[in-house]
């Protein structure tokens, strides 16, 4: 029995509630899981999971076993980080999560890079807007702006964006351009429905800073929907600038309130222990910062 890849998938299964949803997480059979659950079980000679119509969940026993499970998990993932650090090897498989908005900022061009001196290194990018859990789901690092999230894991913040508030002309030319702040609130505003605004937006004029209050009128829970919204004319946003300075310059986009800095959004790295970052993570790093560095309204800080 492979006792530590078992005890993952059950790990797996009481985060996602089902034996289905850890078999797609762990990409396997849902039988599969299950035999290995039933394996689980018989080895301990306890029930670990209550199994009904609403999911998987764990018994008293189960939530023993789990919390031991993790300490397990982490520690062989230390191990396996540590001994990677030492080989100095970074061929092998790299896992990162990360947004779409940073994914089409930068990743691609550095995944490209990477992969002409490095053909050894396979990069494994999950591009989703949730925040995942680096410990549990066992990834080498995720990528978050904006927000930290909350899930297990060390957290640094490698650099900021440029942030712009922005609209089409035509919407403007209908609405009103605001030159004061309490005329933004009669705009409609498209929040982005993970990390929104809450209402209000930070800003600073001569060091002085606000909160602008906004009425949301649309959601959208990825970047390019967004930008749609706002090409169509549905309101006016908060972008990073560097997605959008194109549109700004070919005159599709205008820029709102230019007097005001937008606070910036952070970029920040989540790896799974203080120790976890091996030789290939470390090299997609230093070339994540490298390409920030020399990307117009991106900024990156040292990472040591």
């Amino acid at each position: 029995m492979d006792h530590l890849g078992f005890l993952a998938n059950f790990l797996a299964v009481i985060d996602e509630g089902s034996l289905s949803g850890g078999a797609r997480r762990k990409g396997i059979t849902q039988p599969a899981i299950s035999q290995q659950m039933t394996a689980l079980e018989k080895y301990y000679d306890c029930k670990l999971l209550q199994r009904g119509k609403s999911g998987a969940q764990p018994t008293d026993a189960g939530k023993i076993v789990r919390q031991h499970a993790l300490q397990i998990h982490e520690t062989h993932s230390q191990l396996l980080a540590e001994l990677d650090r030492f080989d100095g090897s970074t061929a092998g498989r790299l896992k990162i999560s990360t947004s779409q908005a940073i994914a089409e900022l930068v990743l691609g061009e550095v995944i490209s890079d990477l992969h002409q001196t490095n053909p050894d290194l396979d990069v494994f990018m999950q591009i989703e807007n949730r925040v995942v859990d680096v410990v549990r789901e066992g990834y080498d690092f995720a990528i978050r702006i904006g927000s930290q999230g909350h899930s297990d894991g060390v957290v640094r913040k490698i650099g900021a964006l440029d942030i712009a508030l922005v609209a089409s002309p035509a919407y403007l030319d209908a609405d009103g351009r605001p030159n004061r702040l309490d005329q933004i609130e009669k705009l409609n505003f498209i929040e982005f429905s993970i990390g929104g605004a809450d209402g209000f937006i930070s800003a600073s004029k001569e060091g002085v800073d606000v909160q602008i209050p906004v009425n949301i009128g649309f959601r959208a829970d990825a970047p390019n929907l967004m930008q749609q919204a706002l090409l169509r004319g549905i309101g006016f946003a908060r972008m990073p600038r560097a997605s959008v300075q194109h549109l700004l310059d070919q005159g599709d986009l205008e820029m709102l309130m230019p007097d005001y800095q937008m606070a910036q959004r952070p970029v920040y790295i989540v790896h799974p222990h203080r120790n976890s970052l091996n030789c290939r993570a470390l090299l997609f790093i230093d070339a994540l910062l490298k390409k920030m560095a020399a990307t117009n309204y991106m900024h990156a800080l040292r990472f040591t």
